[in-house]
């Protein structure tokens, strides 16, 4: 009789701890998801940023060639 109710008491200590382990887990894992979502919409603010640079300088480069073509 005591050695089942152990054994139950065990079993159920054991899935306590898994269900809290599981719940971390997928805690962790959202937060790396935010994570990279935030990052990923950095990364593309400063893509974008960087593009227009690259757009004024193309435009700079080909007034300057129009000037000395002139």
């Amino acid at each position: 009789m005591n050695a089942t109710l152990f054994i139950i008491g065990q079993a159920i200590v054991i899935v306590i701890g898994l269900i809290g382990i599981y719940v971390k887990i997928s805690l962790k894992l959202k937060e790396l998801e935010i994570r990279v979502s935030m990052v990923e919409k950095q990364d593309d603010t400063l893509s974008k940023k960087l593009d227009h640079i690259l757009d004024q300088i193309n435009k700079l480069a080909i007034a300057l060639q129009n000037k000395q073509d002139r």
